[in-house]
């Protein structure tokens, strides 16, 4: 044991309260971003009286770690009590004035506590964490006020990124909201005024598909020069750009996939798993591979990519992109329903001033972008600390 470490199981306990009264209805899972989630589970005709109640202050995770992305499913419940599936494990700190429970969450968090754990899984059809090995855990356990300050250092940058986050989200909003003033109407009508048209998608860009990793590939969490964009890397944001929820692939898998990258203001449209989600690349990812189970929108000429951007989120919400959506067993966006997809294309002066309105917008969302960008990284330095 490293000097200063201490032994997790001498200061957590086993909670196993299940909903015999029901009088807990709010049902959560716990995803692989080490948070609870809503759960996506049919409920209907479920008897809900075995499900654990997790209360404000405990954790939950899922001993699985087998097919779960390299990550351990683990998160503290700082919200409402819950009820989870009984596949989860609950559990508490007996003594908080010992150690900090939120500042057990972050070791958690650190990627290397998802590597420890993948290594001490075991199990022939999945593999398993299970409860002694997570007592086993050696984690540095400073003075109570020590792990509070922590605690509240990263919870000033958590802070701070949420409400840049808010504030590009607002801004975001607002210029959907134009877009849509100035050129929503027009797909309703027969007729078009002078200088404007209607095109299929394929005729303004170039459509291409993303690359599965190569057999021998993997994903990994140590940053190297080839970050590899997946579905869950696009969010409700207009820029996918980096983060410390990325993961990565060497040079020579990169070699082996190096024709399917993005390059800077590429638009992408996830077309497997979570249909029609869509971003626009950011500077920090230029060159990054993407995904088999998205494509790019590169080359993008006669509109500019913040216009086709808003096109296409006006398209999803009007649910044209779900109509466009195939298969009963896994939904898919075929390629060949991307490029078909009508496009209304404004006359050349009318795109110009469209985007001169919107690099203000710009301006303002990229000046944030990279705050948060920074404001990530910071948190990635203060957790790697913690082992210190």
């Amino acid at each position: 044991m490293e000097k200063g470490y201490k032994i997790l199981g001498n200061y957590i306990r086993l909670v196993d309260e299940r909903n015999k009264d029901l009088s807990v209805t709010k049902l959560l899972g716990v995803s692989i971003s080490k948070k609870f989630i809503p759960s996506i589970a049919n409920i209907v005709g479920t008897d809900l009286s075995n499900y654990k109640i997790v209360r404000t202050g405990q954790f939950a995770y899922g001993p699985v770690t087998s097919r779960n992305g390299e990550k351990i499913s683990i998160a503290y419940l700082d919200e409402e009590d819950c009820i989870i599936s009984s596949s989860y494990t609950v559990f508490e700190v007996e003594n908080k004035e010992e150690l900090d429970p939120e500042y057990l969450m972050l070791w958690f968090s650190r990627p290397e506590f998802d590597r420890y754990a993948r290594y001490k899984s075991h199990g022939s059809v999945r593999e398993i964490f299970d409860w002694n090995e997570l007592c086993m855990v050696e984690l540095p356990v400073p003075d109570i006020e020590k792990q509070r300050k922590i605690v509240k250092a990263y919870k000033t940058i958590t802070d701070r990124i949420d409400l840049k986050q808010k504030i590009n989200d607002n801004l975001e909003e607002t210029a959907q909201s134009l877009f849509q003033e100035q050129f929503a109407a027009f797909y309703n009508e027969n007729e078009l005024p002078d200088g404007y048209s209607i095109a299929t998608l394929d005729s303004l860009c170039s459509i291409k598909g993303g690359k599965r990793l190569p057999a021998d590939g993997e994903l990994l969490d140590t940053p190297t020069a080839h970050p590899y964009i997946r579905v869950r890397d696009l969010g409700s944001n207009r820029y996918v750009c980096l983060t410390n929820q990325f993961q990565y692939i060497d040079k020579e898998t990169h070699s082996a996939i190096s024709r399917y990258i993005v390059n800077t203001n590429d638009i992408v449209i996830s077309i497997v798993g979570t249909i029609g989600l869509i971003g626009k690349i950011h500077t920090s990812l230029n060159n990054a591979n993407l995904t088999e189970n998205c494509v790019k929108l590169a080359n993008i000429h006669t509109v500019t990519p913040d216009y086709l951007y808003y096109t296409l989120c006006y398209k999803k919400q009007i649910k044209e992109i779900e109509l466009l959506t195939v298969g009963a067993v896994q939904s898919k966006l075929p390629m060949y329903n991307i490029q078909s997809m009508k496009i209304l294309v404004p006359p050349a002066e009318v795109i110009e001033d469209f985007q001169h309105k919107f690099d203000i917008f710009n301006e303002q969302i990229e000046a944030n972008t990279i705050e948060i960008q920074r404001l990530y990284e910071l948190q990635s330095v203060l957790l790697a600390k913690l082992a210190y």
